[in-house]
């Protein structure tokens, strides 16, 4: 095993073998319209590919502390990055620490205003946009992972739940700055749309716009579309997705102008998921991806990916991830109903 992998790995072996101890208050320090909880993951990642070599990283590990007042009417979060703390697999503090780098969300959400079906969020948040699905064992491989996602920036978000004129079940419109990362507020250069419609029981259509100035980076006006679908069978057992999108003046594919998504998942054992996925993006790559998932405790779940990237203007490659999730918390968190090894003591 490469030294490099070898910390992140210990660390969260030890994570996952042994009782993690952290304030949990489920109840009343300021009274009963009060709530304190946290929610926390160990992303510890695996990557080799012909052109990048092995690469290993922490990200998508956060620590997550929440705040809430009267069941959610107000609820206010601050999530960390937790690869921002660690340099060359140790803890580091050092004088060019970046803070702001390491929040990775500071907001405050505010639901049922006047007993009306709208909410409000206001700080460093994710935007919504597109079908955000990303089952596969580390998003980030993913050619499209850049444009699927808009986060990290100061914003506004409001968010009507029964939708608008009763054609859609849901709708949130944003305004946000696009120079991202920071806990500063910026130019606001950016606005999104996304409406989303349940079709039936078992498909949800969503439909997203987004204008974004990206002064910044002076390469123009940005526009991004995206046409999504899901679908997931009666049992559960299987999921399907596909979402397109078109674009103009993406700093990562300047000559592109489509891209595509199509995917499916399916539970082959009780702890066990194969996901399938083909990414598209217009005269750059094709990909396709498989990846596998297995729970092996309550808290902890494996996955195993290869991916094959098609390449329009360099050497076609090979990519394999490795990805160990560790996950608790006192709010969002599920523990996984079934899993290989151990006994639930939840």
């Amino acid at each position: 095993m490469k030294k490099k992998l070898l910390l992140p790995l210990v660390f969260a072996g030890l994570m996952s073998a042994s009782p993690l101890i952290m304030a949990q208050d489920d109840g009343d320090l300021l009274g009963n319209d009060f709530q304190f909880g946290y929610d926390a993951e160990i992303n510890v990642n695996g990557t080799s590919s012909g052109e990048n070599g092995e690469m290993t990283n922490l990200n998508e590990s956060f620590v997550s502390l929440y705040a809430d007042w009267k069941k959610q009417l107000i609820r206010g979060v601050i999530t960390f990055k937790l690869n921002e703390l660690f340099k060359e697999n140790k803890i580091d503090f050092t004088d060019d620490f970046d803070l702001a780098a390491f929040i990775e969300e500071a907001y405050i959400e505010i639901r049922q205003i006047n007993g009306a079906p709208v909410a409000v969020v206001v700080g460093k948040q994710p935007i919504p946009f597109g079908n955000d699905i990303k089952p596969m064992p580390i998003f980030e491989n993913n050619p499209l992972a850049s444009m699927q996602d808009i986060d990290e920036v100061v914003g506004l978000t409001v968010e009507l739940s029964e939708g608008l004129f009763g054609i859609f079940d849901q709708v949130e419109a944003s305004v946000f700055e696009t120079e991202g990362g920071d806990l500063e507020v910026g130019k606001i250069d950016g606005i999104s749309v996304r409406l989303s419609k349940m079709l039936n029981d078992n498909w949800l259509l969503s439909l997203s716009h987004a204008e974004m100035g990206n002064n910044h980076l002076q390469t123009g006006h940005e526009r991004r579309t995206s046409i999504g679908l899901v679908g997931t069978s009666t049992d559960g057992m299987l999921v399907g997705w596909v979402e397109g999108m078109f674009f103009s003046n993406n700093p990562e594919y300047p000559n592109a102008e489509f891209a595509l998504t199509v995917g499916g998942m399916v539970r082959v054992h009780k702890t066990t998921d194969v996901i399938v996925e083909y990414n598209y993006v217009q005269d750059n790559v094709s990909q396709i991806a498989v990846g596998v998932r297995t729970a092996l405790t309550a808290r902890t779940t494996l996955g195993l990916e290869v991916r094959y990237n098609d390449f329009d203007d360099k050497k076609d490659e090979f990519v394999i991830g490795l990805n160990l999730n560790y996950a608790i918390g006192s709010g969002g968190y599920k523990p996984n109903e079934h899993y290989i090894f151990g006994q639930d003591n939840d």
